[in-house]
């Protein structure tokens, strides 16, 4: 029976996730930083988000251009994403959550926990320095409830098939 158990994706599909979260921090008006996730379990897409201000919320260039309000009623992407899992009343128990260009925060990391996600794939990055202590509480919160953290590189082709001419999608998200 050892042998139903499903393999484990390739690291190309972390790197297409990664890409398509790439996609989703786009959409964001967050004039400093641009965050997106994507749920996924069994390479499905369950849910998606961003960082911005909530629904319903103005997200006028006043609160958006001062940083301490900013922060203050910005919805990171992972809280979003799992927000709208919550309101389209899908599980994200078991599920991946791919985080662009950022490692996640604490406060984030917690919900994640709370969800029942059990894996984080972010790019292989420097991190800034000044959210460096966040992210340090995160993987240690992450080790304690045993969800798993990779770091996947984001060079050359996603798709194995390619061949290794660049394209140019590499140079921009690299």
């Amino acid at each position: 029976m050892d042998n139903l158990k499903a393999p484990r994706a390739p690291k190309h599909w972390d790197q297409r996730f990664l890409v398509i979260a790439s996609h989703f921090a786009g959409w964001s008006k967050d004039p400093s930083t641009k965050v997106g996730a994507v749920a996924v379990r069994n390479r499905r897409i369950l849910a998606q988000g961003y960082n911005g201000l909530p629904a319903g919320v103005h997200d006028s260039d006043a609160r958006l251009k001062i940083r301490e309000t900013r922060l203050e009623m910005t919805v990171h992407a992972e809280m979003n994403c799992v927000a709208m899992a919550a309101q389209n009343g899908v599980s994200l128990v078991g599920a991946t959550m791919y985080v662009w260009p950022l490692m996640t925060c604490s406060r984030c990391a917690s919900m994640l926990i709370q969800a029942g996600i059990n894996k984080v794939v972010v790019p292989d990055y420097v991190e800034p320095q000044r959210w460096q202590d966040s992210f340090n509480v995160a993987r240690t919160m992450f080790i304690e409830a045993g969800v798993s953290v990779s770091r996947i590189p984001m060079n050359g082709p996603i798709n194995p098939m390619e061949d290794s001419v660049n394209d140019g999608w590499n140079e921009s998200i690299a």
